[in-house]
């Protein structure tokens, strides 16, 4: 006998769901930014940009030791982004880099993917966290995401809606990508 309501467990098959969910999601979102930061390194002027962009303030000095997969758990799961809002992210990013000529590299894609995930919280959801939580999920200082979620904005030159369409096509393009998990 359980001694759980059916709405809580309803509640928890919701979570778990969405556990599941999330998790799918993440190692998609990894697999397309694992597969863009290995083109990038192919570049013609892949050292010459990596000097241009060394001022810019998502760019660290040295790679950070979480991998984009873990960081991107870690976001979903202590923010509980909606789906939508991680597509929404995908494509910032992908507009920072057509708009902005910034490319992706390990020294800059955990910040530009909190801020582009941030940015999109702020856009697409009804209730956010405070500023101050954000920066201990990101693991930055509170100060130093507010400079990266400015530059990241002013790239974007404040351009944060997503039409049906474009939202469409990634949405579509995610789901597209074959992944182990899926499969099970």
């Amino acid at each position: 006998m359980s001694l759980k309501s059916g709405s809580e467990k309803t509640k928890n098959n919701d979570y778990e769901n969405n556990k599941t969910k999330n998790k799918i999601m993440v190692k998609k979102i990894n697999q397309v930014l694992e597969i863009v930061l290995e083109e990038n390194k192919s570049l013609n002027n892949y050292k010459e940009k990596l000097v241009s962009q060394r001022n810019m303030s998502f760019t660290s000095l040295h790679k950070p030791p979480i991998t984009i997969e873990k960081y991107l758990e870690r976001i979903l799961n202590y923010t509980a982004a909606e789906e939508s809002t991680i597509i929404i992210a995908l494509i910032y990013i992908d507009r920072l880099s057509n708009i902005s000529n910034v490319i992706l590299t390990p020294y800059n894609i955990h910040k530009i993917i909190f801020a582009a995930i941030l940015l999109s919280i702020k856009y697409n959801e009804d209730s956010t966290y405070d500023f101050e939580y954000y920066s201990e999920v990101a693991g930055i200082s509170y100060k130093e995401l507010k400079i990266i979620e400015f530059e990241f904005v002013c790239l974007l030159q404040f351009n944060l809606y997503v039409n049906k369409n474009d939202f469409d096509r990634y949405k579509s393009f995610i789901d597209s990508i074959d992944n182990e998990e899926d499969n099970d």
